[in-house]
């Protein structure tokens, strides 16, 4: 054999393998640090400002209040988001008011999120696949709310093997299972929650009418209940349905009554929450070609309440019997009924297009329904039937289409544009929403991007309060009350440099045609000629954020720092502008996760920002005879003691022989007990002084929750 041949083709076996042992190692660094690489393949790949994804595993892992994974909880901790009222599921995003925020659970949108008057999310974690968190730089697709985007996707289920899982926490328990129907082809996805607040509370309720004896009975309980499941069929490599349905329900009933009623004397009181959110909806995914795919969702969902209460109270005399009465019931819902269809397309390597239509149906429904009846001795029944409220129906079709275009191999465009319609007799609106957002990748570890967006808002979240209360409703927007609309600015520097993540990140945003209650102090809001009761104003919102995360396979640190400024401005109140309530200079998050051995995760969560703000008097102005009045400068002139806790928690994992997995999680909330404060009062020393006194509300509160992984 020629030397030179036989040579070459030693030469060419040993290169051969030389690439194999790189590819081999290639793989298995790739394995060892694929959550590390996904991560920076987000900064690197997205264009949009403000994004933030995060899978279900993280989703699932950390600090448990009462035993239960929180996602909103999860979000509260990101820069650039406020929390509101302690334990609350608020998301005051970027200076939003909190109404303004795109919920989305597989494409189907939410009006209620919350359980437990704000104290979980409706996401139940055990059926989540991932999630996309948007603060800024919002694609075309999305469209309808001012501030963010939460876009919840659950799981389509395994397709090959079952497993599933069972947790028992403080006051809820979870169960959930997925797996084939078909092998290969059909599987499902199933999730189930429950609280037994209702059922502990039967033994303290039945020694409560044990101790009053006859006189006197008392019942009430609370549940909550949320149900997720979702089926998946592939008819082939082109085509896939996806039929999803989610129902969740809190009921909060109490009464009380007079035992002594049987005597003819005596009286009750019976009152009666309950809210909740019904979804149903089916996807169609269809690729006409590798250069061409489709995903047909038509879906119905409807959220609401029932609120009432009924009381009654009877005197029996010698001959005769005094009697008055009165209900009040209250019922307010919105419901959906839309079509989506949305097509990515590539016509070549520089360019992807989406592009697509919505067709929205709402159907508003409010009523208040108040009875009165009074029997006096000598005098005929009287009855009084007072109601109010009504139906609104509107139509939202919308276009979109946006281009995310490769400039250069490391410069990438994403332009696009937003359509919609708001009709709902006898007007009709329209708004047109253009988006841009930039990337330019400086080096493989330094990048740079910015964004614009305008985002419009047709519905309203009507409330006489700030909290989240059944009691509020969702309306149209109408003659007095026209759709909200915002504009945002961001961009920022970001560096993965070796296992760390650095992210600096600035916005300006301004928000047009805001409501602002105006009305008498109220648990309902009002539903006649509502808009009399909302004042129209504006807002403002800039501020820098600054995120730090260390990775490595056993540990990982983050560090989040918020620093900005929330302004509003209401001519009918006060001619300047002035802060939000939820106007936190400054915000801190420190996030750390170890895990020691394979079976054990400990996690910590220390969380600082400045106090929320409050409306004090100014002056007091006395007339004489103890007769004074209270002058305020401004509003929300006076901010509470800044706000800090800790939480920590820990998961102990073993497998056991039969594969089954079993699980406690171990978590405190407030380890330190630091009473944050929730409101405060001017008060009044010895020597007529004034002073402020603050009041907290939410101690130390551990939890243990015990689960099973089959």
């Amino acid at each position: 054999m020629n030397p030179i041949r036989t040579s070459l083709i030693v030469a060419a076996v040993f290169l051969a393998a030389a690439t194999v042992r790189a590819q081999e190692a290639e793989r298995r660094d790739t394995l060892q640090t694929s959550y590390v690489t996904a991560v920076k393949e987000k900064m690197r790949n997205t264009t949009q400002t403000g994004l933030t994804r995060i899978d279900g595993d993280k989703l699932r892992s950390g600090v448990a209040v009462f035993g239960s994974p929180d996602i909103i909880k999860q979000l509260q901790i990101l820069p650039g988001v406020a929390a509101g009222n302690e334990l609350s599921s608020g998301l005051y995003v970027h200076g939003g008011d909190g109404n303004d925020n795109l919920f989305l659970l597989d494409g189907v949108p939410l009006y209620n999120i919350t359980h437990f008057g704000g104290l979980f999310s409706s996401f139940n974690t055990d059926v989540v696949d991932n999630l996309d968190f948007y603060k800024s730089g919002f694609p075309a697709r999305y469209g309808g709310r001012l501030s963010s985007v939460v876009d919840v996707e659950t799981s389509e289920g395994d397709m090959l093997k079952y497993h599933g899982n069972v947790s028992i926490g403080l006051i809820d328990g979870r169960v959930h299972a997925e797996g084939p129907i078909v092998p290969g082809r059909t599987s499902f996805n199933v999730g189930l929650r429950r609280s037994w607040l209702d059922v502990v509370t039967v033994p303290a309720i039945a020694y409560a009418n044990w101790k009053n004896g006859e006189d006197t009975k008392v019942n009430g309980g609370y549940s909550m209940t949320d149900f997720n499941a979702r089926v998946t069929h592939i008819f082939s490599d082109r085509s896939k349905l996806n039929a999803g349905f989610y129902w969740g329900l809190d009921n909060l009933h109490a009464g009380l009554n007079d035992g002594t009623r049987t005597l003819g004397t005596g009286m009750k009181l019976d009152i009666g929450t309950k809210w909740g959110t019904t979804t149903a909806n089916v996807a169609w995914n269809y690729d006409f070609s590798k250069q061409l795919r489709s995903k047909l969702l038509g879906y119905w969902s409807r959220s609401g309440s029932d609120v009432g209460y009924s009381f009654d109270i009877t005197e029996k005399m010698e001959q005769e019997s005094m009697s008055i009465a009165m209900s009040d019931h209250n019922i307010s819902a919105v419901s959906d009924a839309g079509i989506k269809y949305d097509l990515d397309w590539f016509p070549n390597s520089s360019h992807h297009v989406r592009f697509g239509t919505s067709q929205i149906y709402h159907h508003y429904n409010v009523s208040r329904t108040y009875e009165q009846s009074q029997q006096f001795p000598g005098v005929d029944l009287q009855t009084d039937t007072d109601t109010k409220g009504g139906a609104y129906d509107a139509f939202e079709p919308a276009l979109y289409i946006e281009d995310e275009i490769f400039l250069t191999y490391n410069i990438t465009l994403n332009a696009g544009m937003r359509a919609s319609l708001f009709v709902t007799k006898p007007l009709t609106w329209g708004r047109v929403e253009p988006r841009a957002a930039f990337k330019w990748l400086i080096t493989k570890d330094i990048c740079a991007k910015m964004s614009y967006t305008r985002m419009s808002q047709y519905s309203h979240l009507v409330s006489a309060m700030y909290i989240e209360l059944p009691t509020n409703s969702w309306m149209p927007s109408t003659w007095g009350a026209g759709p909200m609309m915002s504009d945002q600015v961001a961009g920022g520097l970001y560096f993965t440099p070796g296992p760390w993540e650095i992210n600096l990140e600035g916005w300006y945003k301004t928000m047009d045609n805001m409501l602002a209650y105006n009305g008498a102090n109220a648990f309902y809001p009002p539903l006649v000629n509502w808009e009399t009761s909302f004042t129209p104003g504006k807002g403002k919102s800039w501020g820098f954020e600054f995120e730090a995360t260390f990775r490595k396979p056993k540990i990982e640190l983050s560090a989040y720092y918020t620093l900005s400024w929330s302004m509003r401005q209401f001519d009918a109140w006060y001619s300047f502008p002035f802060p939000d309530r939820n106007d936190n200079r400054h915000k801190i998050n420190l996030v750390g996760t170890w895990r020691p051995t394979k079976g054990i995760s400990l996690f910590w969560n220390w969380n600082y920002h400045s106090g929320n703000r409050i409306t004090l008097p100014t002056h007091v102005i006395n007339y004489g005879d103890s007769i004074s009045s209270l002058l305020f400068q401004a509003p929300y002139n006076s901010s509470l003691p800044d706000y800090h806790r800790l939480d920590i928690g820990a998961d102990f994992t073993r497998k056991l022989r039969n594969g089954t997995e079993f699980n406690v999680n171990v978590s405190i909330y407030n380890v330190y007990n630091h009473l944050n404060a929730a409101f405060a009062m001017l008060q009044t020393d010895e020597k007529g002084e004034f002073y402020g006194l603050a009041y907290g509300l939410v101690p130390i509160i551990p939890t243990v929750s015990v689960g099973f992984k089959f």
